[in-house]
């Protein structure tokens, strides 16, 4: 499968962080990350294919052909190293991005992810999901997801945004990349590889990226930063932006080479 060019966003100079969305999300995610580290760093938020404004390939596309589309565009832009950090799947595809180029990366965020091992059961569930999205569309798993995604009382403009992020995507694109998702490898031997500095984000009310779930993820990380968001759920960089920045803008700058 040949790399994508995919839609993205650009701003900023200086050391290049590349943040990456999960799904069923798009780059819109990262707006209040994009303003603020714009100032210190180049920042690149792609939508990752199948989302957003990138193009779809139907079907399964594995969460490494995911990776390779964002090193094609880092390619294309003549950047040789970067910060990577990607929330929920995007925390797999840069362990994808890790492990095909370690010494790329000066710098890794993985927040709201996991390390899991897939198992059977997760594998059902996913194509279950991917098979709904390419019979009804986005509306029913956009559904399920919204009940689950916030910690308690997040804004009605932030529920609504989102909502609406996740009924805009294209369900042929979703469903490639969830049925990609049931077959991704085991990833915690590439995270006991990595050197670079590591940043583990998660919230106190994340009902998919758990404590226990994101306690095994750091465990396999040499030396991380672990930093618990009190009052978050899934999306802790939009429920708490602010905490959320001052965190990731220190964590990037003591990381820096």
């Amino acid at each position: 499968m040949a790399p994508v060019d995919l839609a993205h966003d650009d701003v900023g100079d200086g050391p290049v962080v590349v943040l990456i969305h999960g799904h069923p999300f798009n780059r819109g995610i990262w707006a209040p990350q994009l303003a603020v580290l714009r100032d210190r760093f180049r920042v690149i938020a792609p939508d990752l294919r199948g989302y957003g404004d990138s193009p779809v390939t139907p079907g399964t596309v594995p969460m490494a052909q995911l990776a390779a589309d964002v090193g094609h565009l880092l390619d294309r832009q003549g950047i040789a190293t970067a910060a990577l950090a990607g929330l929920s799947m995007g925390g797999l595809v840069v362990m994808e991005l890790a492990a095909a180029q370690p010494e790329r990366w000066w710098a890794y965020g993985f927040i709201a992810t996991t390390a899991q091992r897939v198992t059977e059961q997760e594998r059902a569930a996913r194509l279950d999901s991917a098979r709904t999205m390419d019979e009804q569309g986005m509306r029913p798993v956009a559904g399920q997801m919204a009940a689950r995604l916030f910690g308690p009382g997040p804004g009605e403009e932030l529920t609504q945004t989102i909502m609406a992020m996740m009924l805009a995507t294209d369900p042929a694109g979703a469903a490639a990349a969830v049925r990609g998702r049931a077959e991704r490898p085991d990833y915690q031997p590439v995270l006991k590889a990595l050197r670079a500095p590591a940043l583990v984000c998660a919230g106190d009310h994340d009902s998919y990226s758990t404590a226990e779930i994101t306690s095994e993820l750091a465990g396999c990380l040499p030396d991380p930063e672990v930093v618990v968001m009190e009052g978050a759920g899934h999306l802790p960089n939009l429920e708490r932006p602010d905490a959320f920045n001052t965190h990731l803008l220190r964590f990037l700058i003591s990381a820096l080479p």
